[in-house]
């Protein structure tokens, strides 16, 4: 379950912190870090989609940047100068 909080193993075996969500137009947004096998954060920081698909939850990148931008804006709002990694040139793409 995508709750904040947890950290979620990616099908490439990094995990992330789910740190802050938003909706943004009915979607659902979540703000993360990539944490070490230890729980130690890292410094990539990444906005994944969460989305639902036939009861199961998944995570997903936000490829547009329009909406990257949008949902950016919102997670500033939401938590001002603690978030990390602002363009979205410099995001780490599903933590590649």
């Amino acid at each position: 379950m995508i709750e904040i909080g947890n950290v979620v193993t990616l099908e490439n075996g990094k995990e992330f912190l789910l740190l802050e969500e938003v909706n943004v137009g009915g979607r659902r947004f979540v703000y993360s870090v990539r944490v070490l096998p230890d729980d130690t954060p890292t410094n990539e920081y990444i906005i994944f989609e969460a989305i639902n698909i036939e009861g199961e939850e998944y995570l997903k990148d936000v490829n547009d940047k329009n909406l990257y931008d949008e949902v950016r804006l919102a997670f500033q709002n939401l938590i001002g100068n603690k978030m990390q990694n602002g363009e979205y040139d410099n995001m780490i793409q599903g933590g590649e």
